[in-house]
């Protein structure tokens, strides 16, 4: 089974064309949501833990747009009963986000996006390489965002691809990396074979 999750603001209907396209794939497909804006980030972590230990019974793979994919990461690296076996994160903040603490800062961002935003903000320790994590980066980013190119208008590629055993990146900005059928394409090679090939 393939289980999505969406980014911070967003539902799992965010997923539903790349949930179409992976199932088209060959796999059993569920979205899960989890509530992103009132909760922070360690509370979502367990939310979301807890749900797939309801939802699935033997290995699991994970596909998390931005904050969905640093959930998925940590489940991974700290699975509490959970068994992870590829995850493919899109677009995750991994080494925090620039862009992020700037908007932390005004009051309808935090009134939007909740506690979750002002800690991607922070730059976390760079992790170590995972095999099992697959990572794809937007680079269709606009400029004026204070990050340092490339990026996809919200997360660095080198932030991206950090801690991932494989890596890859597309001409997208980060709203829409769900949506790009390349995105969707990379991601189930890497869930059938545990890497993106020649794709980097």
């Amino acid at each position: 089974m393939v289980v999505l999750l969406h980014g911070l603001g967003r539902t799992p209907a965010s997923m539903w064309l790349l949930a179409r396209r992976i199932s088209n794939g060959g796999f059993t497909v569920a979205r899960l949501g989890y509530d992103s804006t009132r909760q922070s980030v360690s509370t979502s972590i367990a939310e979301v833990r807890r749900r797939l230990g309801q939802l699935c019974s033997g290995p699991v793979h994970l596909v998390g747009h931005s904050l969905g994919g640093l959930i998925a990461a940590t489940i991974l690296r700290e699975p509490d009963g959970i068994q992870v076996a590829r995850i493919v994160q899109i677009g995750s903040p991994n080494l925090g986000s620039p862009l992020a603490a700037r908007l932390g800062g005004a009051w309808p961002a935090r009134r939007l996006c909740g506690p979750a935003l002002a800690e991607l903000s922070l730059v976390s320790a760079l992790p170590e390489p995972e095999a099992r994590i697959g990572a794809i980066a937007g680079t269709f980013g606009p400029p004026g965002t204070g990050l340092r190119a490339p990026h996809d208008g919200g997360v660095s590629l080198r932030s991206a691809w950090a801690g991932a055993g494989s890596r890859a990146a597309v001409p997208v900005i980060h709203t829409l990396l769900p949506l790009s059928p390349e995105v969707a394409r990379l991601t189930v090679q890497f869930l059938n074979h545990g890497t993106f090939g020649s794709a980097r």
